[in-house]
C-alpha cells in the first residue's frame, strides 16, 4: 500500500505540470496496482493548468473487518498532504470514506496555490502523458 501511495504522489507531481494549447481539455490518467485504482484528472486551458483532482480507490475485500476498521480510522488525506511539500497549501478539498469494502479518497487541488518552485517545471500535455505512461498509467487527452 505504501508503494502505491508513493507512486500516486509522484504521478500527482508530474500531472500538476500539465499545460495545454487552445481550447479546454482534460488529461485523464489511470493506473491499477496492488488492488488500488488511481485516476488523475487535469483540466487545462491555453497554456495553464485550470484544475486538478485525483481519486484513490483501494479494494479492501480481502481484508478482515478489524483491518478495515483500522484503515477507516487513518487519515489518508493528511498522509497524502504531508508527503507533498510543494503542494500542501494547494489542498482545498480531500475526502475519504470506506464503503462497500473500498477505501475511497478524493482530492481537489487549487492550482493557484501550488508553490512557485513546483510551477517552474511545467511541461506540455503530451510530455506529461508520456511521462505518466512510463510509470504504468494509461492516459488520454479529452
Amino acid at each position: 500500500m505504501k508503494k502505491s501511495l508513493f507512486i500516486a504522489v509522484i504521478v500527482l507531481f508530474v500531472a500538476v505540470f500539465v499545460t495545454g494549447c487552445g481550447a479546454s481539455k482534460k488529461l485523464v490518467c489511470k493506473q491499477k496496482a496492488s488492488g488500488v485504482d488511481i485516476t488523475f484528472n487535469v483540466g487545462f486551458e491555453g497554456n495553464k493548468v485550470k484544475d486538478m483532482d485525483f481519486s484513490y480507490d483501494m479494494d479492501l475485500s480481502s481484508y478482515s473487518a478489524s483491518s478495515i476498521a483500522m484503515i477507516e480510522k487513518q487519515n489518508f488525506c493528511s498522509l497524502v498532504k504531508s508527503s507533498m511539500d510543494d503542494y500542501k497549501d494547494a489542498f482545498t478539498d480531500c475526502k475519504q470514506k470506506v464503503a462497500d469494502k473500498h477505501l475511497k479518497v478524493d482530492a481537489v487541488l487549487d492550482v493557484k496555490k501550488i508553490s512557485k518552485n513546483a510551477s517552474k517545471s511545467m511541461t506540455s500535455p503530451n510530455k506529461a502523458k508520456k511521462e505518466l505512461e512510463k510509470t504504468g498509467y494509461t492516459c488520454e487527452i479529452k
